[in-house]
């Protein structure tokens, strides 16, 4: 109450006792085109904005830079495997929420802007490949099991993967018969590979 600010006259009935409609989402609108049109000719792919999480959606989070809308796709939220889906999203942001983003492509053709929020934290694939080399033998945690695998985390968001090759000298159907999700099990480091940022590991080569 007492608050003051702009309106657009939207609709003035002037009959019985006169009602006039305003709209202050059509002012909003106007600011916001201004500030688009503005931020079109200083933004360039690099730099570092504070935004405002608009929407999320399966696949990502539209965040408002300043007049423009941005996604952050689920690949550029977190260095941490993510889901697909809203709720796998929301875990990491909230609408409403201000984050701190880096520009990493400009398609202003297709209206699109790429944003990565990821790019503002330390990447621990890196940090993790400082201390861990080939030939070292580690322990890690059973993340996942798959037909072809099961991936062990090494580090906070660092996964390896044990081929099913690599679990036992006897030959196995599934890692499922050897190995158990959320197991601690030590491997061997058999290859690392910074460009596709995968780790090659072995259970039976320990054995």
């Amino acid at each position: 109450m007492g608050q003051k600010f702009p309106c657009l006259v939207s609709q003035i009935d002037r009959r019985g006792k006169g009602n006039i409609v305003l709209s202050r989402r059509d002012v909003l609108e106007v600011e916001r085109r201004e500030k688009a049109s503005k931020i079109k000719e200083t933004l360039k792919e690099g730099d570092v904005m504070d935004g405002t999480v608009r929407k999320i959606m399966p696949f990502g989070a539209f965040v408002d830079i300043g007049g423009v809308d941005g996604l952050v796709h689920i690949g550029d939220l977190s260095y941490d495997r993510i889901g697909f889906g809203e709720q796998s999203v929301a875990k990491h942001v909230q609408e409403g929420q201000t984050v701190r983003v880096r520009v990493l492509k400009l398609d202003w053709e297709n209206n699109r802007i790429s944003l990565g929020l990821k790019q503002m934290q330390s990447d621990p694939f890196q940090s993790a490949i400082a201390d861990i080399v080939e030939g070292a033998e580690v322990a890690g945690r059973v993340t996942r099991l798959a037909d072809f695998g099961a991936f062990v985390e090494l580090a906070p968001g660092v996964e390896g993967l044990v081929h099913v090759s690599e679990i036992a000298h006897r030959r196995i159907n599934v890692p499922g018969d050897v190995l158990k999700q959320d197991e601690i099990v030590k491997v061997k480091v058999l290859k690392i590979d910074p460009e596709s940022r995968r780790i090659s590991l072995s259970v039976k080569a320990l054995i």
